[in-house]
């Protein structure tokens, strides 16, 4: 038995996924095909001569990847076994106008797979998550490109060779915009800790300087999560982290953040989303624009660095709302960290969003984008959104100083201001660690309309 396993975007790290599922198969059964290091023509290739498929759709991009492997398919394969399974799994069949034969799962796990692909008579409730609690943590990277295959970490000019962890799956949180909890439904899987250890030591020994944890929330289950990162921080003292968390989580659990200062985490990516409370409401983000500048100064006090990501395109955004935004990125001292690309985010809103979808705050239906488009207040927005992708796209390998200049002077220009109102930093941030790879929460970027 052979099965061909297509990772289409993972953010740039290694398929989680897919390590998982190779772990569950007989040794060297799996291929693995990062679409993020194959030329489309040679996946196109390999999917038309294999029996067994998985085809991941993790998120906007990948599904976008997904959907142009599906078109290129040779349909004379009545026999080919084909699994699609991702949070976008559902929402890529539907923008489909002639779907094929597949099973589309917005959520399985790799013991699941692994029975679907060895016994294809099993059926499988597609996007049902079964029972939550604690899980098997088994991972096999051998069928894995090595690791500096991967993205990397700049931290004082260094390139740090990065790995990538999982303490937890799901998320608590209901945020309405987000794929996570239109799926996960504020429900959690805790991973084996001790197995979870074991691979971020193995993944260590194999080279990797800085460890991501990729938990949708790194402190759904704080007392669990710390006890993975305080083991390997004490196991391997040399070793780097980030984590992702909630801005109300940061100022819920500050009495944790010196012990993450301890462990050596170097910044947390916190999706920020807005700085405008009545978008943030709408979203039901759980904090509040003055939230964010607490969150921070209590992080930058403790040594840890801040990530924020944004979503600055939504119904609810007004013009102002982008100077707010450039605003906290110079008073925060992260003008070389955030990439240029978080500027331009537009709200992606899928049929199965838990965001209440009305014709006053959207539009038809796009299955291009595969989401609704958006009604914007001012007409004027989309023009700036379309302005502020361009310049990112337009973006060399300089730092992103040159192209925030640019990004801010389009802001201000568009709401009638001079750039030379541009504020100063009010903090110093404790590092400028960047992601050779930019990261992205519930959105992806997206060309201009």
């Amino acid at each position: 038995m052979s099965v061909l396993f297509i990772s289409t975007y993972e953010l740039g790290h290694q398929p989680q996924l897919a390590a998982e599922v190779a772990a569950e198969l007989p040794e060297g059964s799996l291929e693995v095909l990062d679409m993020a290091k194959t030329p489309l023509s040679v996946a196109i290739e390999a999917i038309n001569r294999a029996s067994r498929v998985i085809l991941t759709a993790p998120m906007l991009t990948g599904a976008l990847v997904a959907r142009d492997l599906l078109a290129s398919l040779d349909h004379d394969q009545p026999e080919r076994q084909l699994i699609v399974v991702g949070l976008y799994a559902t929402v890529l069949k539907e923008s489909l106008q002639d779907p094929p034969a597949a099973l589309w799962l917005n959520r399985a796990t790799a013991a699941e797979l692994a029975t679907l692909v060895q016994h294809p008579s099993v059926s499988a409730q597609p996007g049902i998550p079964k029972a939550t609690g604690r899980r098997a943590y088994r991972v096999n990277r051998t069928p894995l490109m090595g690791l500096d295959s991967y993205r990397s970490v700049r931290i004082a000019n260094q390139d740090l060779v990065t790995g990538y962890l999982e303490t937890s799956v799901g998320c608590r949180h209901r945020c309405l915009h987000c794929p996570v909890a239109a799926i996960w439904n504020g429900r959690i899987a805790i991973n084996d800790a001790e197995a979870v250890i074991a691979d971020g030591l193995a993944q260590i020994e194999a080279g990797a300087q800085h460890l991501s944890f990729g938990d949708p929330d790194f402190l759904n289950a704080p007392k669990h999560s710390l006890k993975v990162l305080t083991t390997l921080a004490q196991k391997a003292p040399w070793v780097t982290f980030d984590i992702t968390t909630k801005i109300s989580e940061i100022l819920r659990h500050r009495d944790l953040l010196s012990t993450l200062a301890a462990s050596h985490v170097n910044f947390v990516i916190s999706a920020v989303e807005s700085l405008n409370d009545d978008v943030l409401a709408h979203l039901d983000k759980g904090h509040t624009a003055a939230d964010v500048s607490v969150a921070r100064d209590l992080l930058y006090a403790n040594g840890v660095a801040m990530h924020p990501t944004f979503v600055p395109f939504t119904p609810w955004t007004t013009m102002g709302d982008l100077v707010d935004i450039v605003d906290f990125i110079v008073e925060s001292d992260l003008v070389q960290v955030v990439e240029p690309i978080q500027y331009s985010i537009e709200l992606l809103t899928p049929t199965n969003s838990l965001l209440p979808v009305n014709e006053t705050d959207f539009g038809p239906y796009d299955a291009s984008v595969m989401g609704y488009t958006v009604r914007y207040q001012d007409e004027r927005l989309p023009r700036l959104r379309d302005r502020l992708y361009q310049l990112a796209a337009q973006a060399g390998e300089d730092s992103f100083e040159t192209t925030f200049a640019q990004i801010v002077t389009a802001v201000y220009e568009a709401n009638g201001l001079s750039a030379q109102c541009v504020r100063t930093p009010k903090v110093s941030a404790p590092s400028t660690a960047v992601m050779s790879e930019p990261w992205f929460c519930c959105a992806a970027p997206a060309a201009p309309h």
